[in-house]
């Protein structure tokens, strides 16, 4: 009787010391994952409230350049074109009788002037769409988002931390789950590092888009052509709002986790994983909506 009371409390004691190990292994990777998920969410939402020239001034001021030296003079072209385009359109309506041809003449010149100067200060005008997105990005940074991303979860609320009898069918559970923490781990991994790379992403095109401003701002004097400069606006607007429907996603993103069903361990973290990759495809959806807010194309 003395003997298996022995034998039972070194089983136990054994068990116990396997238990606690695999428990602390699997209590570092749940914090870790989250520690990850948080850290890149709060670096990505800083990162949607920078200006293109604080995010990466070099690139800034080489996309600046670019679209002075290289597209404006190109614009120039472009309002060359258009202005003897309507120059013929108003020798054929005087050929024809037609009235009021020196006010046309003046109307024209005037338009010019003011599609020069829109050229020459495109890129600024357009930053100024950016600025109007920033401001939004921020009203909702200061109303609906917390930089701690607090969801209250823990490791306890899954796993007891020391339960009252220890057996091995517990032990290969509990192995399963630091399994499953691990695959966890790095697809939050991966969620992160593709979401960094959706912002980069999005600052990016916008550089691109800014550095041709001055070329379909060069269309507006033309009635046929002004199509083109209306939609780069529209477009610019989509792109310029795209920050802060991305930083709306983070903010639902937490609001999701923050309904964790704490009963089931297996069926939280597949929801939080699940949730994660869900973000991210949205992330990469936000372009197709803005632009369908602001009907650009």
């Amino acid at each position: 009787m003395e003997f298996s009371e022995f034998a039972h409390k070194l089983g136990q004691s054994i068990l116990k010391a396997m238990y606690d190990g695999l428990y602390k292994v699997c209590e570092k990777l749940f914090d870790g994952m989250f520690a990850i998920l948080d850290g890149r969410i709060a670096e990505s939402s800083q990162m949607l409230q920078q200006t293109p020239e604080a995010w990466n001034s070099a690139a800034y001021n080489t996309v600046k350049s670019i679209a002075e030296n290289a597209f404006v003079p190109m614009a120039g072209v472009f309002i060359a074109c258009i202005l003897v385009w309507e120059l013929v359109h108003l020798l054929q309506q005087s050929n024809q009788m037609g009235s009021q041809i020196f006010e046309k003449l003046i109307v024209l010149l005037f338009s010019s002037a003011i599609c020069v100067y829109l050229c020459s200060h495109s890129f600024d005008i357009v930053m100024y769409f950016f600025e109007l997105g920033a401001n939004v990005t921020g009203e909702i940074a200061h109303t609906s988002w917390s930089e701690s991303f607090d969801r209250g979860l823990d490791l306890l609320n899954f796993l007891p931390k020391e339960p009252v009898e220890y057996d091995a069918e517990m032990i290969f559970e509990l192995m399963g789950d630091m399994i499953l923490l691990f695959i966890g781990n790095i697809a939050i991994l991966i969620c992160s590092a593709i979401m960094y790379v959706r912002v980069v992403m999005w600052f990016l095109e916008f550089l691109i888009y800014v550095s041709a401003a001055s070329i379909p701002n060069a269309t507006w004097m033309n009635r046929e052509w002004s199509q083109v400069g209306m939609n780069y606006t529209r477009k610019m607007l989509a792109v310029a709002f795209e920050g802060p429907f991305m930083l709306l996603l983070f903010a639902i993103y937490g609001g999701v986790l923050s309904g964790v069903d704490l009963g089931d361990f297996k069926q939280a973290i597949v929801m939080i994983i699940g949730c994660g990759f869900a973000l991210i495809c949205m992330m990469f959806k936000v372009g197709n909506i803005t632009s369908s807010i602001f009907n650009a194309h």
